[in-house]
């Protein structure tokens, strides 16, 4: 269709001067749009490749989709998983009235569960008190817990609450990575290779592959996306696409044999052990091995 393929120009044009000028806009909007190929944290990780820094939600600067200011970007309420919208918006509107000074002064304002403040706490939305995370849940859980009735009685004497010193509680930038995990679908705080059981981070990274054309090395990268494809004789054969350590792509061949022995076990870092090839200037990997790799224990649990 001559009317499709003209039109379909038009918006590639449009994209890619607003990538070529405005990338970091650009992508904020593409996460926005909830479209596009690829997993939401693909796109998070080409604008932090890009020179943006990436926020964690943040109860004073987080708006309900992800929003951009220079080149600080923070992740909107939307992707919290189990966050409902309605306690989002009344978040965000409540803020209208100032930024919130502590986690009390939020209690006060936003009439919120113990279970969607937890889901904040976990994100480390309350970040700016200072507090650790363990330290803001004792305190919810302190304000919230009971969910008790109105006395009327305490409404005319207040009563002044008890305040009580906790030891020191840890908190591990591990934790705070399997809280994103959990409640994003990705790790913010630390970049996913350091989730690893191992140090290896492989033999050569992508920006090293053309200067190993021919040769065969080990790689570490983590999965994008597959594309599934037949051969001539009608067996499966895949191509990948992963991230390295340093977060830049690199595409790597399964042929059938090798796929039949090393699949793909789903998203996750893997170990790929490979011939390094060259098509068009551009470097490849066709893999003879690969196996993914476990990560380090919950240690929330």
């Amino acid at each position: 269709s001559k009317a499709h393929s003209a039109s379909f120009a038009v918006e590639s044009f449009q994209s890619l001067y607003l990538k070529a000028h405005y990338p970091l806009e650009f992508m904020c909007a593409v996460i926005n749009n909830f479209g596009g190929y690829y997993r939401t944290w693909v796109y998070f990780n080409e604008a932090r490749r890009w020179g943006a820094s990436i926020h964690l939600p943040c109860v004073n600067r987080s708006e309900y989709k992800t929003c951009i200011s220079g080149r600080d970007i923070f992740i909107g309420f939307v992707h919290l998983q189990n966050l409902e919208q309605r306690s989002a918006q009344m978040v965000i509107e409540e803020r209208q009235q100032g930024d919130f000074r502590s986690l009390e002064d939020f209690l006060e304002r936003v009439p919120l569960g113990l279970e969607q403040v937890c889901i904040l706490i976990r994100i480390n939305a309350f970040r700016f008190t200072g507090k650790s995370k363990k330290m803001l849940l004792w305190d919810a859980h302190l304000a919230l817990g009971k969910q008790k009735k109105k006395d009327p009685m305490r409404e005319l004497f207040p009563v002044n609450q008890k305040k009580f010193v906790l030891p020191e509680l840890e908190q591990t930038e591990l934790e705070n990575s399997y809280d994103e995990l959990e409640i994003l679908g990705f790790a913010v705080s630390i970049p996913a290779f350091e989730l690893l059981q191992t140090p290896f981070r492989g033999e050569i990274l992508s920006r090293q592959m053309i200067h190993h054309v021919g040769r065969k090395a080990r790689m570490l990268g983590n999965l994008v996306t597959v594309k599934h494809v037949r051969t001539k004789q009608k067996q499966w054969m895949n191509f990948g696409t992963f991230l390295d350590a340093e977060g830049e792509f690199f595409d790597v061949v399964n042929f059938p044999d090798s796929l039949k022995r090393y699949p793909y076990k789903g998203k996750g870092i893997y170990l790929i052990y490979g011939e390094i090839t060259e098509e068009f200037g551009y470097p490849g990997m066709t893999a003879l091995k690969m196996a993914r790799l476990p990560y380090k224990t919950d240690p929330r649990y």
